[in-house]
C-alpha cells in the first residue's frame, strides 16, 4: 500500500496531532508500506520523516489559491495508493486529489467537529464530507461530536484511539534522584501541566485549584509546561499575574516548552488535563500513566474514555477549582497510601493504548478502504 499523508505542520512543539502522526507513519512504514508526506511548513520533524518517507513534497497551501491544482498535480498516484488526511483542514485538498486521481480518502478526527459560518463555505464542507470513504475518529466523544453536527452515517466512522509506545515511558528508579535535579525537596508534592497554553485548556482552573492545596498548608510546587500558539504571551502573563494575585507566584513554574517531558513526569506526583472544551483524546493522560503517574483530567470530550474503572475517581467538573481541589487533595499523597499505584497506571496504559493497538486499528481502515 502506498499512503498519501496529508500533514500540516512538521513540528514536535505544536501539540498531540503533530506527534501522533509521525508515530503513525514511521510506525506503517516499518510493516512495510510507503509515505507519501505532502505538508505545508517546514519544522523539526522534517528530518525525521526524510529518514523513512518515500517522498516528502512540500506545498503552498491545503487552502484554495491561485496555486492550489498545480500542488494538487505534484502528487503522483502510484498503484495501490490511498490518501490518509491526519486533520480537517486538509480535507478538502484531500477531496480534490482523491477525485482526480480515483483513489480513496481516509480522514482521521482528531479535533471536535468544525462548522462554517457561510453558504459558500458550508458548501464546499459538504461536497468534501460526501467524498470521504471513512473517518478515523479518535474517541467516541469526537466521532458522535462530528456524526450529530454533520449529519455523518456512523457506520462511516471507526473509533481508533491515540496510543504511545510504552517503552518511552518508564516509572522512575529513584525518585529522590529526579527531585534534586528540579530542585525539589522531598517534603514537597509535584503538580504538573503539559500542554498548549490556552484558554481553553482551563489552566486558570489549576493555578485557583492549586492555591485552594496551598492554603491547606500542603507543601507543593506546580509545573507547568508548554508554550500559547494562539493567546500569545498576553495570555501567559496573564496567568503569571494570576499567580501574584493567589500569593502563589514563589510555588509555580513556567517552564516553556519541553521537547522530552518524560522525567517532568517522572517527578510529578500528580499531572492535570483541565481542559474546558470538548478534549478530543488527552494524550497527556496517558503519557503521564504510562510513567507511573496519576493524572486528574476534566469531565470533557475523550478524557472520561481513557480514565476508566478504578481511574474515573479522577474526573472533576470543567472550570469547578473547588472539585479540583478536591481531588487533588484525595490522591495527591499516594505514595504513602498505595504504593503499587504507579504499576496499575502503567498496564491501564499498555492494555489499552498502546501505539501497535492505535496501528492496528488505522491499518485495518485504510486497507478496507482500498479494497472497496
Amino acid at each position: 500500500m502506498h499512503i498519501i499523508a496529508l500533514s500540516s505542520y512538521l513540528s514536535s512543539k505544536r501539540g498531540g496531532l503533530e506527534h501522533s502522526l509521525f508515530d503513525v507513519c514511521q510506525a506503517l512504514v516499518e510493516r512495510g508500506y510507503q509515505i507519501t508526506l505532502v505538508y505545508e511548513e517546514e519544522g523539526d520533524q522534517l528530518e525525521k520523516y526524510q529518514q523513512f518517507c518515500t517522498a516528502l513534497i512540500k506545498i503552498t497551501s491545503y487552502k484554495l489559491n491561485s496555486r492550489f491544482l498545480s500542488d494538487v498535480r505534484k502528487i503522483t498516484n502510484v498503484q495501490n495508493s490511498i490518501i490518509y488526511s491526519n486533520q480537517y483542514d486538509n480535507f478538502f485538498f484531500g477531496r480534490v486529489l482523491s477525485q482526480l486521481q480515483g483513489i480513496p480518502l481516509v480522514c482521521h478526527l482528531r479535533l471536535h467537529a468544525s462548522t462554517e459560518d457561510s453558504y459558500l463555505k458550508r458548501l464546499k464542507q459538504s461536497l468534501t464530507l460526501l467524498g470521504i470513504s471513512h473517518y478515523i475518529a479518535i474517541s467516541e466523544a469526537v466521532k458522535t461530536d462530528w456524526c450529530d453536527r454533520l449529519n455523518i452515517r456512523r457506520d462511516k466512522v471507526s473509533i481508533v484511539y491515540n496510543g504511545i509506545e510504552p517503552e518511552r515511558f518508564a516509572i522512575a528508579d529513584d525518585i529522590s534522584d529526579l527531585r534534586k535535579a528540579w530542585d525539589i525537596s522531598s517534603e514537597e508534592r509535584v503538580i504538573s501541566y503539559v500542554g498548549r497554553l490556552e484558554t481553553e485548556k482551563g489552566i486558570e482552573t489549576l493555578i485557583r485549584a492549586f492555591a485552594l492545596l496551598r492554603q491547606s498548608s500542603i507543601p507543593a510546587k506546580l509545573l507547568i509546561a508548554g508554550k500559547s500558539l494562539f493567546s500569545g504571551e498576553g495570555y501567559i502573563s496573564q496567568l503569571e499575574a494570576l499567580t501574584d494575585d493567589l500569593n502563589i507566584k514563589d510555588d509555580v513554574r513556567f517552564l516553556g516548552h519541553l521537547s522530552n517531558t518524560k522525567s517532568l513526569y517522572q517527578v510529578s506526583d500528580v499531572t492535570v488535563l483541565p481542559s474546558l472544551w470538548l478534549e478530543a483524546f488527552g494524550r497527556v493522560i496517558i503519557e503521564a500513566m504510562a510513567c507511573g503517574t496519576p493524572a486528574l483530567g476534566s469531565r470533557s470530550g475523550g478524557i472520561p474514555e481513557i480514565l476508566t474503572g478504578e481511574f474515573s475517581d479522577w474526573l472533576f467538573t470543567p472550570g469547578d477549582e473547588i472539585d479540583l481541589h478536591t481531588k487533588l487533595k484525595a490522591v495527591l499523597h499516594w505514595r504513602n497510601t498505595d504504593p503499587i499505584l504507579p504499576q496499575r497506571c502503567r498496564q491501564h496504559v499498555i492494555n489499552n493504548f498502546s501505539l501497535n493497538q492505535t496501528i492496528n486499528g488505522i491499518e485495518a481502515v485504510l486497507q478496507e478502504a482500498l479494497n472497496q
